[in-house]
């Protein structure tokens, strides 16, 4: 069975660390972008040792993505992905998920890319960072933009791959999954397709986000993991989208059986409204009728006389129960965060 449980203290401590040691990694200055970039020539050099015949750089760096290995001999099956960043429970400050990814890859054997031999290449050459964009596009006599486009081109490829290569049901490390991510466009089509994965192979470490503007019951539909895989936090974004555009894109997946019920009464609610507002706003306080008057007649005690009225003391309002406010103290917000989006 695939080990999905939360991260635990020590592997969200571990996550924390390496994110620290990557950003430490980083070549920001002239002496290790030069560092950097050298690398990347002397790999494209031992590759082809022949100058006759040798494909341009930029042609190698796609040739890493597209040939080297995607997968980790002395690993499990299950592979992790991941998207974005946030500050999961028991963590002492968010975190980036593909450092929880590697710290719960090393500790339960996941398939992680960025572990893996194209992963580690790619991340050696900081294809990411300005400075190295800058000093290559020098080097080349190329336009920066050029250099600027091989970074999602190249990582995109490896992902596609990644994915691909699935032997079974996979976790995936996100909040909101968004739809211009590379989990949300590349790899997860590909793993809702995938013959050994589709939308029941697909769990969440992480718990979804609470969304204020949603009522509880639709966020409790979207927290199944079959549901939460096919649906993009731009389909129900409050500001971009009205709840009637939002239940025609739940209409449309592909739902599991235990959740049909629960999914036509999400796109009904969302289809009757004019605006989210009207989804959480509390409802109107209903009057209360008053209670029905006993019918006089004979008194059942002995020598006592009949009122002419009776009066009944009023029946108290029930009280209202309401999810309305109610949020989710996990902070999984999603923000974007530099460098690669998965």
């Amino acid at each position: 069975m695939t080990d999905a449980r939360h991260p635990t203290p020590d592997e969200l401590a571990r996550a924390i660390a390496l994110e620290a040691a990557y950003e430490a990694s980083k070549p920001r200055t002239p002496d290790r972008v030069e560092e950097v970039t050298s690398r990347i020539w002397g790999d494209w050099a031992a590759a082809y040792p022949e100058a006759e015949g040798r494909p341009s750089l930029l042609s190698f760096i796609r040739e890493v993505a597209n040939t080297q290995a995607v997968t980790i001999e002395d690993r499990g099956e299950t592979r992790a992905f991941w998207s974005w960043r946030s500050q999961p429970e028991g963590a002492p400050q968010d975190v980036g998920h593909r450092f929880v990814a590697q710290a719960c890859g090393e500790s339960r054997g996941y398939q992680v890319l960025e572990d893996t031999e194209a992963g580690r290449t790619l991340d050696s050459y900081h294809l990411w960072q300005p400075e190295v964009q800058k000093a290559l596009a020098q080097d080349l006599g190329l336009p920066e933009k050029e250099l600027q486009d091989l970074a999602p081109e190249v990582w995109r490829a490896a992902s596609f791959r990644y994915a691909q290569e699935s032997q079974g049901p996979v976790v995936a490390f996100a909040a909101d999954l968004g739809a211009g991510s590379v989990l949300g466009e590349i790899e997860m089509p590909q793993l809702l397709d995938h013959p050994n994965v589709g939308k029941e192979g697909v769990r969440f470490p992480l718990p979804l986000p609470r969304h204020e503007h949603l009522p509880a019951e639709i966020d409790e539909l979207m927290s199944d993991e079959a549901v939460r895989c096919q649906v993009r936090m731009e389909d129900y974004d409050a500001k971009d989208t009205t709840p009637a555009q939002f239940a025609a894109r739940l209409a449309a997946i592909d739902a599991p059986e235990r959740q049909r019920t629960a999914l036509e009464a999400a796109v009904g609610t969302l289809s009757a409204a004019q605006g989210y507002e009207e989804l959480t706003a509390l409802p109107a306080e209903r009057e209360q009728p008053e209670p029905p008057k006993p019918a006089l007649g004979h008194s059942f005690i002995h020598g006592a006389t009949i009122p002419r009225t009776l009066t009944v003391p009023p029946r108290p309002a029930p009280a209202l129960a309401s999810t309305h406010g109610v949020i989710n103290p996990v902070v999984e917000a999603a923000p974007k965060s530099p460098g690669i989006e998965q």
